[in-house]
């Protein structure tokens, strides 16, 4: 019987059977029918190596032909899915114990499928059909239980590339086939050229750590749009698989060379269109400036319910959009190139759907006075939307401030305004210079005193040694408006320190005014080019190890690193592993040189949530053990906050400026016997001090942090605790289907089928 055939008959018992689900925005789904160009010989060992075989651990080279799909691609699986409320965003810090109790897996209501019958298990191959099966290459589709989708005789299927999955995917049809399909990748890919999804609803999802989809660099740089989403009833969200363990980071970096542009966004999503980002995903790296360097939206529909957007450069932000976005749970666009991190253009507005406790800060192309720009989605009360505010900011605040309506449940942007000019004041008062209270600071930077006994403002300029009075008064109506001036109150010394002093014999000219409209300022002038003043004159700035005159360096707090975590490690009882936290440009070698930064850490947390526990001391463990039966292992993530400190030309001062990084370590599980053997050699109490990563581990944690570790955020405020990954979702528990705040959605008839739960652990 052809394949042909055998479909029609499933699918019609399907149908018979009226098994289908009402669909909303997709976690997970049912996988769809093998499509005819799904049968060819696509799986010959010319996609190997010479013996047939290849390197299951090399990268996936992807963005082959899309008619080029795997072999043995299977039917469609008719599996009904029962309909589950959205997850939580919110991740509840819980504390692990010593061994795991395995959580209850039964379903309320087992979901029914289709059995093969004798006739469809043999299937006789057609002719022009390959019989042979591709090797793991960590790409699958997986059924609506959330396993791979394995061929008659029992072999799970893969497929060679991105595409050729996606290529597998059957169609949307709102009777047939409503449900997002989940592409399942446990390995690194690399792309070759973009993945196109039209007409289709794809789920890619992580089933393991540090899964990265990245460009191809070797040769010919890949440089592209990654993925294109396009048209009604197109869809993809990028997931990772709700453990601790997983994640997936999506990277444009196709060159060092950061001003070297790549052709597209990290993903293109137009034409009514819907593109997700959720926990555990992370877009990076793209350089792009004709449209959102990370997600380029145009007449489409972006809903972010977590994940990161962050180091992206380009002139138009890392996200652009002409519609609405809307965003919850832990979704951050931040960190990006020049702080453009969110463009919304038209009448798009950011669209707050639950709690939100990422950051983000964005801008907006039509920006004016009584402009919308943020709403409360269905559901949402005004005191959960002033709290989502607060995590959100305008990146033209020097113009424009949030501002609430009446009703509190949205924001428009508000002008500030700009005080008006001071009338002129005619009351006298003095400026004088505190004798002997210059000095230099370094090479080109000098300081003073002075005091006032009236209210007034100050500045200075530099003028030649010779100058006159005359010479000053026609050198400050020259610089008059470029000046910078800063408010003194009356009876105050206050300090002037002035840079960019000439190389030349110079004066410092302090200058006082009562305001921009005062006719007669005040001045005094300190001459610097005294002999005394000469001779102490600092030397200047010595030249780099490259011989080239040193600039100020500078970082971002993205930079930082990590020693210590490089090994899974095994979280016996008091076993206590130590760090080291590496702040960006805190390795920089002397000499130094005014303006340079570093950043400096200060503690760790496990979130970034405002009431995460803030631990000082660099070193993780648990006190009873973390044993992870039957889990292999897990990995947990690190957020390491830094303040930022300037070297001032003499010594260090710290900023109020802070910010963070990430990191990550993996614990594996061990056996009694081996948590025994581990107290034996290094005694029953565990006295021995910390060790490091890989050590011998005999370590007791002494002053150490029996740090308490947080799952990744789910998607709902309602399932705290619970580790079931949801779809886009908005406040109320509705599916989103049924929801006027994302009726694109509506349009797409979406369903959700839950990824299937696993239990948190912690340290």
């Amino acid at each position: 019987m052809r394949r042909k055939q055998l479909f029609a008959i499933i699918l019609a018992g399907a149908l018979a059977a009226g098994s289908a689900p009402a669909a909303v925005f997709a976690a997970e789904s049912d996988v769809a029918a093998m499509s005819e160009e799904g049968t060819g010989d696509t799986g010959s060992e010319d996609a190997e190596s010479e013996d047939g075989s290849s390197d299951a651990e090399a990268p996936v080279t992807d963005g082959g032909d899309a008619a080029d799909v795997a072999t043995n691609t299977p039917a469609a699986d008719n599996t009904a899915a029962e309909e589950t409320p959205a997850a939580d965003n919110t991740a509840a810090e819980e504390t692990p114990a010593a061994e795991e109790t395995p959580a209850d897996t039964t379903p309320a209501e087992e979901a029914q499928t289709q059995e093969q019958t004798e006739e469809n298990k043999e299937v006789d191959p057609q002719e022009g059909e390959s019989t042979e099966t591709v090797e793991d290459t960590g790409i699958v589709i997986a059924d609506a239980n959330g396993d791979p989708v394995k061929d008659d005789t029992g072999n799970v299927v893969y497929y060679k590339t991105l595409q050729d999955a996606v290529a597998a995917v059957a169609d949307y049809d709102e009777a047939a086939n409503p449900d997002a399909t989940t592409i399942q990748i446990s390995k690194p890919i690399v792309l070759d050229s973009t993945v196109g999804i039209s007409g289709k609803k794809v789920n890619i999802q992580s089933t393991a750590a540090d899964v990265t989809i990245t460009r191809k660099t070797e040769g010919e740089p890949f440089k592209g749009a990654m993925f294109s989403v396009k048209g009604a009833n197109s869809q993809l969200q990028f997931f990772a698989d709700g453990s601790d363990s997983a994640a997936l980071t999506v990277s444009g970096k196709f060159s060092d060379d950061t001003s070297e542009e790549a052709e597209g966004a990290i993903v293109e999503v137009s034409d009514s269109a819907v593109f997700g980002l959720n926990p555990g995903v992370t877009l990076k790296d793209n350089s792009y400036s004709a449209g959102g360097s990370a997600i380029n939206s145009k007449d489409a529909t972006v809903v972010l319910v977590g994940g990161s957007v962050t180091g992206n450069f380009g002139d138009m932000g890392a996200v652009y959009s002409n519609k609405d976005i809307s965003i919850e749970g832990d979704a951050s666009v931040a960190g990006n190139d020049g702080n453009k991190n969110i463009t919304l253009d038209g009448e798009a507005k950011l669209v707050v759907t639950r709690d939100l406790t990422g950051t983000s800060s964005f801008s907006h192309k039509g920006e004016k006075d009584g402009l919308a720009v943020i709403k409360a989605g269905e559901g949402v009360t005004k005191d959960v939307l002033a709290a989502a505010v607060k995590n959100i900011s305008y990146e033209n605040a020097e113009k424009y401030e949030l501002s609430a309506v009446s009703d509190g449940l949205s924001y428009s942007l508000k002008e500030v305004k700009k005080e008006e000019p001071d009338k002129p004041v005619t009351t006298d008062y003095k400026l004088s210079y505190t004798s002997n209270s210059k000095k230099w600071i370094n090479h080109t930077t000098v300081q003073a005193k002075c005091s006032v006994t009236g209210d007034c403002e100050w500045t200075y300029f530099f003028v030649d040694a010779k100058a006159d009075n005359a010479s000053i008064t026609s050198t400050y109506a020259g610089l008059k408006k470029s000046l910078k001036f800063t408010s003194v109150k009356a009876n105050t010394e206050f300090t002037v320190k002035a840079e960019g002093v000439p190389e030349t014999d110079s004066k410092l000219v302090v200058l006082t005014r009562k305001n921009s409209s005062d006719t007669k300022p005040k001045a005094v002038a300190i001459n610097l080019s005294t002999s005394s003043m000469k001779k102490s004159r600092p030397a200047e700035e010595k030249p780099d190890d490259n011989k080239n005159t040193q600039k100020a360096r500078t970082h971002k707090v993205t930079e930082g690193t990590v020693e210590g975590f490089e090994n899974p490690v095994k979280f016996f009882p008091k076993r206590y592993i130590s760090f080291t936290a590496i702040g960006a440009g805190t390795r920089d070698s002397a000499p130094y040189v005014s303006g340079d930064e570093r950043w400096v850490p200060s503690y760790w947390t496990f979130s970034t949530a405002d009431n995460a526990e803030k631990h000082t001391s660099w070193s993780v463990g648990a006190a009873k053990g973390l044993q992870l039966k039957g889990q292999g292992s897990k990995s947990y993530t690190v957020y390491v906050y830094c303040t930022k400190e300037v070297y001032n030309g003499k010594t260090w001062e710290p900023t109020d400026v802070t910010g963070y990084y990430t990191t990550s370590f993996t614990a594996v599980e061990y056996t009694d016997e081996e948590a025994a053997e581990w107290a034996k050699q290094n005694g029953t109490d565990g006295n021995g001090g910390n060790d490091g990563a890989g050590g011998d581990g005999s370590g007791d944690g002494s002053g150490g942090t029996d740090a308490k570790l947080t799952a990744t955020a789910a998607a709902s405020a309602k399932d705290a605790g619970s580790k079931s990954k949801s779809a886009v979702s908005t406040a109320d528990e509705s599916p989103i289907g049924t929801m006027s705040v994302l009726a694109a959605l509506s349009l797409l008839a979406g369903g959700y089928v839950v990824v299937r739960k696993r239990k948190k652990e912690e340290i």
